[in-house]
């Protein structure tokens, strides 16, 4: 799995900047239009100070209906990723990944495609087993 990871690595796009931890559970207003989803991704990481990475190809055409109201970074993500087909995972406190919800016969349990994170609506554990 690591290994699959650092190839991934090469040829993702990185957006966001690292700093001080911003409560994932404090409330901010957002305005994120309906748009392409890769500058709505780029907009979110710079508002809430986050990194967001992301194979260009993954994300390519998706088009996002936005995130509006007075959210949370995750409740902001999930309506920015809602209906597009992908979901999150943590890979550290400040940085995720946007990866393909697996299909339901890949043989994974949801413990393993999801963390916090899908934007159905599922996963409650912090970060993803490594």
């Amino acid at each position: 799995m690591r290994i699959s990871l650092v190839a991934a690595a090469i040829g993702l796009s990185i957006v966001g900047i690292s700093g001080t931890k911003a409560d994932a559970a404090t409330r901010q207003a957002t305005n994120i239009a309906a748009q392409e989803l890769a500058p709505a991704l780029q907009t979110l990481a710079r508002e809430r100070d986050v990194q967001v990475v992301y194979r260009s190809e993954l994300v390519g055409d998706h088009r996002t209906s936005g995130a509006t109201g007075n959210l949370t970074f995750e409740e902001a993500l999930r309506q920015l990723l809602d209906g597009t087909g992908l979901t999150y995972r943590y890979l550290a406190d400040k940085a995720i990944t946007i990866v393909a919800i697996p299909s339901r016969n890949s043989g994974l349990s949801p413990g393993k495609t999801g963390d916090r994170n899908t934007s159905n609506g599922g996963g409650a554990s912090k970060r993803s087993p490594q």
